[in-house]
């Protein structure tokens, strides 16, 4: 069957879904938000956000990352588009709701509790390419920069 993927032997259909809500947001000068995470002697960045935890709403979930990691409120998000990443051999099923972020308050912005988080910075859409950016959405980032049209769903290789 075509487009039909394989869960393999060692998947339980029982293991849950891991749920990261991601929260895009601009500066004046158009360029996106990202915290810079050390994982393991790695460096990499992500949009802010986090792990929704059960029962909780996926707004709540975006604001109260943006908080913990940032110390930013924003006054709405806005629904963009779904990405998730699936690695078999580790049974590793995750997906990303991204929201945009509207009219964030950075006048308190400041690395918060997440220990993970050692750091942001606003890269613009000629950046983003040369970016370790996790997951591998800079596709979807630039063309969110640009105003293109963005893909609502998409599944997005594994990396490592």
């Amino acid at each position: 069957m075509v487009g039909v993927q394989q869960v393999s032997n060692n998947s339980n259909i029982n293991d849950p879904i891991r749920i990261r809500i991601s929260v895009l947001m601009r500066d004046d000068q158009g360029r996106i938000c990202f915290v810079r995470h050390r994982k393991n002697d790695r460096i990499y960045w992500l949009l802010p956000g986090g792990g929704q935890d059960p029962m909780e709403p996926a707004k709540a979930t975006a604001k109260r990352e943006l908080y913990e990691e940032l110390r930013i409120k924003v006054q709405d998000l806005k629904f963009l588009f779904i990405r998730e990443s699936m690695n078999p051999n580790k049974n590793r099923h995750i997906q990303f709701l991204v929201f945009e972020g509207l009219d964030p308050d950075y006048t308190k912005m400041e690395t918060g509790d997440d220990p993970r988080v050692d750091g942001f910075d606003f890269f613009s859409i000629n950046e983003i390419p040369n970016k370790t950016i996790y997951p591998a959405m800079h596709e979807d980032l630039i063309n969110f920069g640009q105003k293109k049209q963005i893909n609502q769903f998409k599944t997005l290789d594994w990396i490592p």
